[in-house]
């Protein structure tokens, strides 16, 4: 039976009202119960339970309808997820609007609303959701209420009826009321809004009221038949009897992927992701990073923590397990080392994958420091202040050395101490210590109630102080290592970062005389011309040196970057048209290149060196 909103007898009495009984016609009054039983038993058959088959029996507006769709079982594939569903009508009052929806990702993530997310059933295509029933109601209602307010369809609803099916899928509901069993809108939350206004109920009323083979679903089905075939119909009772069903709708009945609750998260991210939706910015990095992070997870590559398992690391970074026991700075940490990867790494080509999955669109370097900058500052108010600390933390995590940054959980004194030893002695280029220190500053230093870390107004110039150039310069060093030492201390403390004064070391307690840091005496302290190590030994002055030259060398290639992205007037780099031919910089270039070739070779020997006296010492 098919709703045919052609034939101008079919509307009321503008063109933009439909017919209450064009929708009537596909409503039968309730069966007996012989017909629902025998429901009931088509859909166990087809693969239902008996809690789930209950509900699709007495959901269903034409049981007859239900059970041919329940014989013309399709399948559909979003990503690697093939979902297996039925297209019948449904009753709207046994469809509540999903608790746990895309569009609340951004509330989510920044506490405005503080709800669990979905489980599921193992082998079966049922959701779970538990929460105390007057908490829930409390969250739903000014979630729905601004649907109402903003959704432009919601009137559409109203006077033509839902006119473009929605999926559904089974959810078990507990609260300490017990288990109640419904659908909710997979896809179609504004849909439910707008029928359940329409028929004029509360949340509360389809959530735990209007049950199969309760007295007041019952009671209504008996109504919504009667105005259905009635020519007297009110205006009310007829907008009731267009809001009451939703024709076709897909309701999802199996899955080949396991648990339910992620793949139904991916297939919802694929909705309305592909193309983007307009949703908002929080919105949308957090439906990135959970599709990234489950990205991650199914192919083993979600970074190790000690002492939690890789499920456990995996819902600490999509939001869904908050009571663990990792520090605010550290949760950053683990984010910028799962999601914020070098280039060309499985971990990269990972987070890429399941973001083109999702938007269509390949992402950019700075879309997975994005992406991790708004999974570490998850929990702090989305306000104005929002926008600018995820900017600054993103520009900073664009620094190399952090892309290999791994959560080892150390004191941050040990973790100043082995930093200062790689910085004098140069045992690694890429010193892990640094990095996580540099890390778990970088938070405090966005996060804290007066962001330290700004971008630039100038943007990524030569002499800018972008976060990227603070926190490189700050890591390299002695000074700069310990007040970042010390931001992290007083972070953790829950105080006002203090200046560290030179030559003192990093103290967990407020510093009798110490001024205050601000983003000013930060990018003094980065822009030392000198580091400031105390003792002057010759390996030492060797590792300053060794500084000096890689940060001449990072503003060789920044420089190198501006040239090749110059362009003629048609369009083509002029490095590549032009060229660059000039003799005496080409002969400067080789003879650095020698250089670093003869102290290669040092660096080599004197690891031999180092293998044999630790060879001898063995014997």
């Amino acid at each position: 039976m098919s709703v045919n909103l052609t034939n101008p007898d079919d509307f009321g009495d503008s063109p933009s009202t439909v017919s209450h009984r064009v929708i009537g016609e596909r409503i039968r009054p309730p069966a007996s119960q012989a017909v629902y039983d025998k429901a009931i038993t088509a859909g166990i058959e087809a693969g239902l339970t008996s809690e789930t088959a209950t509900l699709l029996a007495y959901a269903s507006p034409d049981v007859q309808q239900l059970r041919r769709a329940l014989r013309e079982k399709k399948t559909q594939r979003f990503g690697t997820e093939v979902f297996t569903y039925i297209e019948t009508d449904i009753f709207m009052w046994h469809v509540m609007s999903s608790p746990d929806n895309i569009r609340f990702e951004g509330e989510h993530a920044h506490g405005d609303i503080n709800m669990p997310r979905f489980g599921s059933v193992n082998g079966q295509a049922l959701l779970t959701f538990e929460m105390n029933s007057t908490a829930l109601i409390e969250a739903m209602g000014p979630q729905i209420a601004d649907m109402a307010e903003h959704n432009p369809h919601i009137q559409s609803i109203k006077d033509r009826g839902i006119e473009t099916p929605g999926w559904l899928s089974f959810l078990r509901l507990t609260t300490e009321l017990g288990d109640v069993t419904r659908f909710e809108t997979t896809d179609g939350y504004g849909r439910s809004v707008g029928s359940h206004r329409g028929l004029r109920l509360m949340f509360k009323d389809v959530a735990f009221n209007l049950l199969p083979k309760s007295r007041q679903a019952t009671a209504l089905h008996h109504q919504i038949a009667k105005w259905a075939i009635s020519d007297d119909a009110s205006d009310v009772e007829a907008e009731k009897v267009r809001c009451a069903i939703m024709p076709n709708a897909r309701i999802i009945i199996a899955c080949n992927s396991e648990p339910f609750h992620l793949a139904r998260r991916h297939f919802v991210a694929h909705l309305h992701m592909a193309p983007p939706m307009p949703f908002s910015l929080a919105t949308n990095l957090n439906a990135k990073a959970n599709a990234a992070v489950d990205k991650l997870h199914a192919k083993d590559l979600l970074p190790s923590v000690a002492g939690l398992s890789p499920e456990q690391v995996r819902d600490i970074l999509d939001g869904t397990w908050r009571a663990h026991d990792l520090l605010p700075d550290e949760v950053a940490v683990l984010a910028c080392s799962a999601l914020n990867p070098h280039q060309n790494t499985r971990q990269a080509r990972a987070v890429n994958e399941a973001i083109t999955d999702l938007t269509g669109v390949a992402p950019r370097l700075e879309d997975r420091s994005m992406i991790a900058a708004e999974v570490a500052l998850r929990g702090l108010p989305n306000d104005p202040r929002l926008t600018r600390r995820r900017s600054a933390l993103e520009r900073a995590w664009r620094l190399a050395d952090l892309r290999t940054v791994t959560l080892t959980r150390t004191d941050p004194l040990q973790l100043l101490a082995t930093a200062l030893v790689d910085l004098v002695q140069r045992t690694d280029k890429r010193s892990a210590a640094r990095a996580e220190l540099a890390t778990l500053a970088s938070y405090h230093m966005v996060a804290g109630q007066n962001q330290l870390l700004e971008r630039s107004e100038h943007g990524a110039t030569e002499g800018a102080t972008e976060p990227t150039k603070i926190i490189a310069a700050l890591g390299r060093t002695d000074l700069g290592l310990r007040q970042l030492c010390q931001i992290v201390l007083d972070g953790r403390a829950g105080r006002a970062p203090q200046r560290l004064p030179e030559r003192t070391d990093p103290v967990d307690k407020p510093i009798g005389g110490a001024d205050p840091l601000t983003p000013q005496i930060l990018r003094d302290i980065a822009d030392q011309p000198t580091p400031g190590v105390a003792v002057l030994m010759p390996e030492e002055q060797y590792a300053m040196a060794l500084t000096g030259f890689e940060s001449a060398l990072d503003r060789l290639h920044t420089a190198a970057v501006a040239v090749a992205e110059v362009k003629g007037t048609d369009g083509e780099p002029l490095a590549e048209t032009r060229g660059y031919d000039q003799t005496q910089a080409m002969e400067l270039f080789s003879e650095v290149t020698e250089m670093i070739a003869d102290w290669r070779a040092a660096a080599r020997k004197a690891a031999r060196r180092r293998q044999r006296m630790t060879e001898d010492g063995d014997r």
